[in-house]
């Protein structure tokens, strides 16, 4: 296996790609063994990293949480760049990012239990930094809303509180899934959620 490693400064320059190995490799220790009795070391090999190299990016299991709710986070906006980049109605660009969030969400769903799971025992810095990381995904839907009502296609709502209710609503979909998982599939849901929202911005839809 030490034959088909790349050497520690290989990795390091591979920065994106041996950060996602690391995550990965996190993400299914956590959930096989628990957050407490996995050691950064297991992560390393079960990365196939150098342990030095996933010392280079993250000191300590807090850090590697930190990592994944930054993982999520980029997959969902870089999704609703390339989505949303050409669509002006506002009622439109937010059902796409709504959606997007919510298959994200579904595809990641180990790794947002295991943020929700773990993260009161995290350090001030990455509570911190996982807290700023909810605010930019909050803002993301606060910008769509601002827009949908300076247009008129929304009605005056709290914005700020608005955003939140729209990440809570998609949230509960994995930490409730054992239960919606018996009687809806993700798209009735997205269907049923959406419509909420769309009411209570009074939309048309």
């Amino acid at each position: 296996m030490a034959r088909n490693r790349l050497t520690v400064l290989d990795q390091i320059a591979a920065s994106d790609k041996v950060r996602k190995k690391i995550i990965d490799a996190a993400s299914a220790l956590y959930a096989k063994k628990g957050f407490g009795a996995t050691s950064i070391q297991e992560i390393s090999e079960a990365a196939n990293v150098a342990l030095p190299v996933t010392y280079h990016f993250v000191k300590k299991k807090s850090g590697i949480m930190r990592l994944i709710m930054e993982d999520v986070l980029n997959i969902f906006q870089e999704s609703l760049l390339k989505e949303i980049q050409d669509i002006a109605e506002p009622v439109e660009k937010l059902a796409i990012a709504v959606i997007l969030y919510l298959r994200v969400l579904d595809r990641q769903r180990e790794k947002v239990l295991l943020i929700y799971q773990k993260s009161g025992s995290l350090d001030r810095d990455s509570k911190k930094r996982i807290m700023a990381l909810e605010v930019e995904v909050s803002e993301i839907f606060s910008a769509i809303i601002k827009e949908g009502i300076a247009q008129g296609v929304f009605k005056t709502v709290d914005v700020d509180l608005m955003a939140y209710n729209i990440i809570i609503l998609s949230q509960m979909w994995i930490l409730k899934h054992w239960h919606f998982k018996k009687r809806l599939t993700l798209d009735k849901y997205i269907d049923s959620q959406l419509s909420t929202i769309m009411d209570a911005l009074g939309a048309t839809h």
